[in-house]
């Protein structure tokens, strides 16, 4: 056998045994007899630690510029919609003057969408989402937020520091200047609404 056969199904050993799954890697050579009584060795804390690190840094990696685009103009959409309906519900300036905001913080990110020629998931109804993680998100809001005006604040609250973590996680995940540039903006106004709504508590 070759010495790149046997690096090459060394290595193909090593990832199907870290996914988990059981598999025989055929070479020219057969295999060496295992002992069927052979019990297998459980994992140690470290390795549990150095699989979970690895699973973390490939999901990581897949996550590209263009899904953080599409994920945070339905985040942004979200922040509008909730806004919408609990400004509706309790009044006051809070939420009218960061709900124009939110409008302009989805045209920003819409001309990144154009840019990467993305085609937009939002959906024109209010409160209705692609994403399911953010469906569910706006239906807890919306529950949390109708029961008093001093919820509804809590619950701009945490929209906009959602929306700062997420920020700063997609700032640090993308190399394009004009991406950055354009996030930068809207972190900056999140923290601007962050302190309006911290001072109605």
């Amino acid at each position: 056998m070759k010495k790149s056969t046997i690096i090459t199904a060394s290595v193909l050993a090593v990832v199907i045994g870290a996914a988990g799954v059981t598999a025989a890697v055929v070479t020219s050579a057969p295999p060496a007899p295992v002992a069927s009584s052979e019990a297998p060795q459980p994992m140690t804390s470290q390795d549990e630690a150095q699989e979970i690190e690895q699973e973390t840094e490939i999901s990581t990696s897949a996550t590209s510029t263009e899904d953080l685009l599409l994920y945070l103009i339905e985040e942004e959409k979200l922040a509008h919609d909730v806004y919408t309906v609990l400004g509706e519900t309790w009044g006051g300036n809070t939420f009218s003057n960061i709900l124009a905001s939110e409008s302009t913080h989805q045209d920003q990110v819409l001309n990144l969408l154009n840019t990467y020629g993305l085609t937009d998931p939002r959906s024109s109804e209010i409160g209705v989402f692609t994403n399911p993680d953010l469906q569910t998100l706006y239906d807890q809001l919306i529950a949390q937020g109708m029961t008093s005006q001093t919820e509804a604040y809590k619950v701009g609250v945490l929209i906009e520091e959602t929306d700062i973590t997420d920020l700063t996680s997609a700032i640090n995940s993308t190399t394009d200047s004009a991406v950055v540039a354009t996030l930068e903006k809207l972190r900056s106004a999140s923290e601007s609404h962050l302190a309006a709504f911290s001072k109605k508590l």
